[in-house]
C-alpha cells in the first residue's frame, strides 16, 4: 500500500495511535491497547462485482494501514515501558513479536518490500530493546514459607531490605501484609 498524497488522513491516524499511546499514563497499559489495535482485522468478503471488489480492496488497505501505525506506536511504548523482571521483558518480547511478525508476511505476500524492510527493522529494534534492559533484571522466582509472614520480614528475610517490602506486596496481592501467602512469586535478588 502507498499513499501517493498525504491529504492529511495519514497524519490523522498516526496522530491518533500515537494520542492513544501517551494518553495511557502507564506504558503497560499502552502495550496492551496498541497491541490489541495491531492486530484489527477489517473483514470484508471479496467481490467480483467492480463496486464490491474496490470496497474490498480499500478494507484491506485501511486494515494494513492502521495496523502499521498501531505498530509504530508500540515500538514508542515498548520503548518507555521498563520491565519489572527479565521475565516480564522476555513476556512482553513474546507478546509483539507476533504482531509485527504477522504485518511482515502480509507486507511480504503483497510484495511491499519497502514496508517489508521497515517492519523487519523495526521489529528487530523493539526485541533487541527489550532484551537488552530485560538482560540485567532479576528473574522471577516461587518462593514458599511454612507459615504465614508480614512482608517487611520476607523482604528483610529475602533481600535483607525491608524497603522492598512494596514490591512483595505487589507481586502477591496479599488480603493483608501482615500475613503474606506462604508461596509467591518474587525477584530472585
Amino acid at each position: 500500500m502507498t499513499v501517493a498524497a498525504d491529504n492529511g488522513f495519514a497524519s490523522a491516524v498516526q496522530a491518533m495511535m500515537e494520542t492513544l499511546r501517551t494518553a495511557c499514563a502507564d506504558p503497560a497499559d499502552a502495550v496492551r491497547l496498541l497491541s490489541s489495535l495491531a492486530g484489527y482485522d477489517p473483514g470484508g468478503v471479496p467481490s467480483t462485482v467492480p463496486v464490491g471488489g474496490a470496497i474490498f480492496t480499500i478494507t484491506v488497505c485501511m486494515g494494513r494501514f492502521f495496523r502499521r501505525a498501531a505498530l509504530s506506536s508500540l515500538a514508542r511504548a515498548c520503548a518507555t515501558y521498563q520491565p519489572s523482571s527479565y521475565d516480564d521483558a522476555l513476556a512482553v518480547r513474546l507478546a509483539v513479536a507476533p504482531l509485527y511478525d504477522a504485518e511482515i508476511l502480509v507486507a511480504g505476500d503483497a510484495e511491499e518490500d519497502a514496508s517489508y524492510q521497515a517492519l523487519r527493522s523495526l521489529r528487530a529494534a523493539v526485541l533487541d530493546d527489550l532484551m537488552t534492559r530485560g538482560s540485567d533484571l532479576a528473574r522471577l522466582t516461587t518462593i514458599t514459607t511454612n507459615l504465614p509472614q508480614p512482608s517487611l520480614a520476607l523482604a528483610y528475610r529475602l533481600y535483607r531490605d525491608a524497603s522492598r517490602s512494596d514490591d512483595l506486596i505487589a507481586r502477591a496481592n496479599p488480603v493483608h501484609p501482615g500475613f503474606m501467602p506462604t508461596s509467591l512469586v518474587a525477584l530472585s535478588s
